[in-house]
């Protein structure tokens, strides 16, 4: 019989134990101390950690319960450490862990010592949390706005950190039948590049996820470091409503993505951005046929929304970047036209593309100037990415990734965006990919950045979009692609286009709202004719109050929910002041009568599927204390709505397009709402 030796870490009501046998360290189970049971019965491994050789692209990689000779440890003061040693797969490498408990919390950090002059580490995980796949159990991703995936589901994921794929630094796990969980939380408030992973494979019997850290100075040898911030397990009552909290008291307390704000909201926003209601997006020609589709569709929807602008430049679409000008001779007059007619206009730049072919098939400045300032690989060669864009001769594009800590893109990127806010004089410019893409572990040392990961990429941004931040006129805006949430301090809008999977939560707007606006979801990745798929983007980004649209005027005039499209824009103006200067409360658990919307033809969504029920219910509370429920029916039936929980008890009144009242009573009520309704409910 083996020996194992376990190590216990109690964390008030969370106690988590380790197991070390022969040859490694794994965790051996966490307990809900509270209701006395099990989240994990198996053992599963802590951490890996991966090397690379010096002197060539192999890599190792070992884990935390195979291979180590020696593993010591110790508690004191409510610290336990833990030092694993002896692997000869990777040889004089060190790994110590520390658990920290404060209240229901335990505060890992973790330590790599090396010695090793053959290998340099390359990544390695923050401690793996691992649970019982079951069908009562559900899980967080950060993936857009939050997404759940359920216990038994079989998934795996592995998205970069700060990127479309990760827009936040937590994920959690709770059983709905116990009403308890636990949050996992990277609390790194500068934040370093990271993957977030998770995985439940088909046949197994558990569900696991981490934080991987790419690691610095991957260029040299024996490159000891500490893992950047800490990783954070806490267990909580309720879900991942109560997890996001958890994120957001880090993000007030310690982020230094915070935007400052006062009674009126975010101070570096203009009302105009805070306040609006809905996005066109706009791909012009040479002519100025986009400005009478605009203003064509702006008299139908009988509200002046302003436009998101491409193709305004002579260059093709992803082709010539960044030599964004000379400008088509009909964007200029068009924007003169759109801002006589009180339309907004946001052109189209973006922030991370150097075409290596600038000028047509010639190489105008790319080698001069964009070469030794792109990132690169070990060897020196540009990281090279490519879209459906093509050359004359028919290959694909191939455009360098900038890197962002360096002067000549930075000045790049301000003189852009200088010229057409302060030249031009449009009111705001989207910079495209900064939220969205994945950074890239640059190994030019002619940088001011160390090798491999850390936090240089967003320092590199941030100080970027201080820059542009510093020409940028008042009254203006500045905008991304995406909601990677450590830009947001320097980036008024985040366009949350790509908000269009399935079994979506608004955790992000949970944490942020009122301190960055969100607008617009992609209409066309839902054929004009998904009447189905076109209801669900429209009630949800109304509830989850996101600024609406982003949308085609040519699609609008042709959608058969106008009305209702129409309908939601008109009432956001009505109440936009919750979503802007307030925050979203617990999302109320209900059901109803009707039959589920679903469309399979999302081209974004897995499988194409996305699905929900016809009644939408989110509810919000401004700044001065008055809170909102709102009710929305997406279709063509009366529902009947019947609340469960998530609700304080007391008499609602209803108005919108319902009167009367709702009555909750121990969490449960009733409320009958019309077809295609949008009801509002005040607590008396």
């Amino acid at each position: 019989m083996k020996n194992i030796e376990l190590i216990r870490i109690q964390a008030g009501e969370l106690l988590c134990t380790l197991s070390y046998e022969k040859g490694g360290l794994s965790l051996y189970s966490l307990r809900d101390r509270k209701i006395k049971k099990n989240f994990l019965t198996q053992k599963r491994p802590l951490f890996t950690l991966t090397a690379r050789a010096m002197d060539s692209d192999e890599q190792i990689t070992v884990s935390s319960c195979e291979g180590w000779k020696s593993c010591a440890y110790q508690t004191v003061d409510g610290n336990t450490f833990v030092v694993l040693s002896g692997n000869d797969k990777i040889k004089d490498v060190t790994v110590l862990l520390c658990a920290h408990t404060v209240g229901n919390r335990i505060e890992w950090t973790t330590e790599l010592i090396s010695e090793n002059k053959d290998y340099s580490l390359y990544s390695c995980d923050y401690p793996v949390i691992s649970f019982d796949a079951k069908k009562d159990v559900w899980f967080l991703s950060p993936n857009g706005p939050g997404e759940l995936w359920n216990g038994l589901d079989e998934c795996r994921s592995c998205q970069d950190y700060p990127s479309y794929g990760a827009s936040m630094q937590f994920m959690a796990f709770w059983n709905k039948a116990w009403n308890r969980g636990i949050y996992y939380g990277l609390h790194d408030p500068a934040p370093a590049y990271k993957k977030i992973w998770f995985e439940k494979k088909k046949h197994e019997k558990f569900f696991s996820a981490c934080g991987k850290l790419p690691l610095t100075d991957i260029d040299l040898p024996a490159n000891s470091q500490r893992l950047c911030g800490k990783c954070v397990w806490e267990i909580f009552d309720g879900n991942w409503y109560d997890a996001a909290q958890i994120y957001r008291e880090f993000f007030l307390k310690n982020a230094v993505w915070k935007p400052e704000t006062d009674e009126e909201g975010r101070k570096d926003s203009p009302d105009w951005m805070k306040q609006e209601n809905h996005w066109w997006i706009v791909r012009m020609k040479d002519d100025e046929q986009y400005v009478d589709d605009v203003l064509a569709a702006n008299a139908d929807l009988e509200y002046n929304s302003p436009i998101h602008l491409y193709d305004w430049f002579v260059i093709p679409y992803d082709n010539d970047y960044p030599h964004y000008f000379p400008a088509k001779d009909a964007f200029h007059t068009g924007v003169k036209r759109l801002q006589e007619n009180g339309v907004r206009v946001m052109p189209y730049i973006n922030g991370r593309l150097w075409d290596t072919k600038d000028k047509g098939m010639e190489d105008f400045e790319w080698s001069a100037k964009a070469k030794p300032n792109c990132t690169k690989d070990r060897n020196g060669e540009p990281f090279i990415e490519t879209y459906s864009s093509k050359e004359a001769d028919g290959s694909l594009v191939r455009h360098s990734i900038m890197c962002p800590s360096t002067a000549c893109w930075q000045e790049k990127v301000t003189e852009l965006v200088s010229k057409l806010l302060n030249e031009v004089g449009v009111n705001a410019v989207y910079i495209d990919q900064i939220a969205a893409a994945a950074p890239k572990m640059c190994e030019d040392r002619t940088h001011s950045h160390r090798a491999g990961g850390g936090t240089w990429w967003v320092e590199g941004y941030n100080n970027l979009l201080d820059h542009v931040n510093r020409v940028r006129p008042e009254g203006s805006a500045l905008t991304t692609e995406c909601t990677a949430d450590p830009f947001m301090k320097r980036m008024q809008g985040y366009l949350t286009w790509l908000w269009v999977h399935n079994r979506q939560v608004p955790a992000f707007v949970a944490i942020y709202a009122g301190y960055v606006s969100m607008f617009g979801r992609n209409y066309r990745y839902m054929p004009y004719d998904d009447d189905e798929g076109q209801r669900i983007n429209i009630a949800q980004s109304f509830t989850f109050g996101e600024q609406l649209g982003w949308n085609a005027p040519d699609l609008y005039m042709q959608m058969k929910s106008k009305d209702f499209y129409k309908k939601c824009v008109h009432e956001r103006a009505k109440i936009g002041s919750y979503f802007y200067n307030g925050r979203l409360l617990k999302t109320p658990e209900f059901e109803d009568d009707q039959p589920i919307i679903r469309t399979t033809r999302c081209k974004e969504a897995y499988g194409g599927i996305v699905e929900h029920s016809a009644v939408f219910s989110e509810q919000w509370e401004r700044n001065d204390g008055e809170r909102i429920l709102l009710i929305v029916n997406a279709c063509e039936n009366e529902a009947t709505v019947t609340y469960t929980s998530g609700l304080e008890d007391g008499v609602y009144t209803l108005s919108g397009d319902a009167s009367g009242t709702l009555e909750i009573k121990n969490g449960n009520g009733k409320a009958v709402v019309p077809p295609f309704s949008i009801v509002y409910a005040k607590a008396k």
